[in-house]
């Protein structure tokens, strides 16, 4: 298991490498109106993401890895795909 300040480096490299910030990987996490930007909403729940930063640690052969990202990408397809069925019925 990752060290929560373990996975906190690695969300900082993952982002970085993505040319985005950090907090793309807590989009349910957005201000809450009426608090300083810097609070997250009390709905804010980081442990999905940080379950996945250890979930991916733990697989340390690049097959098991390579599946995951298959799976992943198949997903974010799917999403594109639906997404845009909705948009063109409007």
């Amino acid at each position: 298991m990752i060290p929560t300040v373990q996975a906190d480096a690695l969300l900082g490299r993952l982002a970085e490498a993505l040319g985005s910030p950090v907090e793309i990987f807590f989009a349910e996490c957005a201000p809450a109106t009426g608090r300083t930007s810097g609070d997250a909403s009390p709905d804010c729940d980081a442990l999905p993401t940080l379950e996945l930063l250890r979930l991916w640690e733990s697989l340390r052969e690049p097959v098991r890895r390579e599946r995951v990202l298959v799976a992943a990408r198949q997903e974010a397809r799917t999403l594109r795909a639906s997404r845009a069925e909705d948009a063109a019925a409007g």
